[in-house]
């Protein structure tokens, strides 16, 4: 199995909608897939869990239930969800009590998850830097940063680079790899963000930069409960890059 970990250590953007519609996408094309909702506002499962959990993320990592109990299926084919209460949830409390002495607790729970078929998993996080968060980090096979295309997002892929550096050497570990950045809600009528993708192409030239552009969709698909694949309307730039981020992680393999 396979993980991708969606995260930056800003919020707004757009993170947990990017890591739904990527794990939408390599659910159509290599399923099945596995989303874990480590951010404690619980986004993504309000956004395509059902209104009535079972079990959460944080009862698993509390040794209240296990994994299995807590895998959700969603209403998109080969996609499930390891869903966050959000408001009310544990996941919270974990991450300030119980995370710093569980460094490992992450890489359990994928390797739960790989134990019962999965192929690939995608991680969204909050942006946060904590236990938690470093645990999800160094359990990961890639990280993918997703950034607005301004200055304070390139501001934002520095301070990324410093924490991972930092992690990888707390942890004595080259994981995970970082070779995508996601450049998000660009839109091509603004001159400045045109420059700021440029720049960002230039100063990184190492990287595949993959740049999804304002699209409401997003919006409307949350709204919906459904991923943006379920529904019409999308940019044709929008539905290419994902398409293309899915593939190219795949072929990685």
């Amino acid at each position: 199995m396979k993980t991708i970990a969606l995260y930056l250590r800003k919020g707004g953007t757009g993170k947990t909608s990017l890591a739904v519609s990527l794990a939408a996408e390599l659910a159509r094309k290599a399923p099945p897939v596995i989303l874990v909702d480590l951010d404690p506002q619980g986004n993504a499962s309000a956004w395509i869990g059902p209104e009535a959990l079972r079990a959460e993320l944080a009862g698993v990592l509390l040794k209240e239930t296990d994994l299995k109990q807590a895998v959700i299926q969603t209403g998109f084919t080969g996609l499930d969800i390891v869903p966050t209460a959000g408001l009310g949830g544990q996941l919270n409390l974990f991450s300030e009590t119980k995370a710093q002495q569980q460094p490992f607790c992450i890489r359990n729970l994928l390797k739960t998850a790989a134990e019962l078929g999965y192929r690939y998993c995608v991680l969204d996080l909050p942006p946060a830097f904590g236990a938690l968060e470093r645990s999800a980090l160094t359990a990961s096979d890639e990280v993918i940063t997703p950034i607005m295309g301004d200055a304070f997002g390139v501001d934002g892929l520095e301070i990324f680079a410093d924490n991972l550096k930092q992690v990888r050497e707390d942890m004595d570990t080259e994981k995970p790899a970082y070779k995508r950045i996601i450049v998000n809600a660009i839109d091509g009528r603004i001159p400045k963000h045109e420059k700021i993708l440029d720049e960002i192409k230039t100063s990184a030239p190492d990287f595949h930069i993959y740049a999804i552009p304002v699209d409401p969709v997003f919006r409307k698909a949350q709204t919906a409960g459904l991923a943006i694949q379920e529904l019409n309307g999308a940019k044709p730039d929008t539905k290419s890059e994902i398409h293309r981020l899915a593939e190219d992680i795949i072929k990685d393999i």
